[in-house]
């Protein structure tokens, strides 16, 4: 008995709000599988037990086959949203650089200034026991390579890509690139003394 892999079809959920205040949630594909929820969570629930029960497979099978998208916003509410979802994304690329950095600084301070971890701590305005930490992570060498420090520039570049397409902000986009590359600049500066 041999077993085929079955491929499963990629659902698209479409969520409208009904006057009334409840969702009302459909799949593009088939349109025939809706319901409706007093929340978006109610409404996903009932869409996977819906979906279940229109293909007859366990609502956990269902769950992995529909991609739940934003719901329908007007648009300036929309715009709202990205602007808010793209700056959250730049923020937390810049916050794991930001952390690379402090560890490898970490490092640095311990290591090549043959600091203590008190003194590092202080200098870096942080606990000695964060310091510690921040060590224990970077393990037996650097925290940091070229490679990772390129990436989190490029996932700032990128996102910043991202939130400014197009028009007058593709000029951001540019900076986004210039401020990727000059992490990367200063960090091989920094090792190179």
């Amino acid at each position: 008995m041999s077993k085929t892999k079955v491929r499963t079809q990629q659902y698209h959920a479409k969520f409208v709000l009904d006057p009334s205040g409840q969702w009302l949630a459909e799949l593009e594909e088939l349109p025939q599988v809706h319901t409706y929820g007093r929340t978006l969570g109610k409404a996903r629930e009932h869409l996977i037990d819906a979906l279940a029960l229109w293909l007859d497979i366990p609502a956990e099978g269902a769950m992995g086959q529909i991609d739940f998208g934003l719901p329908e916003l007007p648009d300036h509410v929309e715009e709202t949203v990205q602007r808010a979802l793209a700056e959250r994304e730049i923020a937390d690329a810049i916050n794991r650089s930001a952390s690379d950095s402090v560890t490898e600084a970490s490092v640095a301070l311990v290591h090549d200034a043959h600091l203590s971890l008190r003194d590092a701590a202080d200098v870096l305005g942080l606990s000695h026991q964060r310091v510690q930490q921040l060590l224990a992570a970077a393990g037996s060498g650097r925290s940091q390579s070229l490679e990772s420090t390129t990436k989190s520039a490029d996932d700032i570049a990128n996102s910043l890509r991202k939130f400014l397409p197009g028009g007058e902000k593709e000029e951001l986009g540019v900076i986004a690139g210039a401020v990727a590359l000059g992490l990367a600049i200063a960090w091989i500066e920094s090792r190179a003394k």
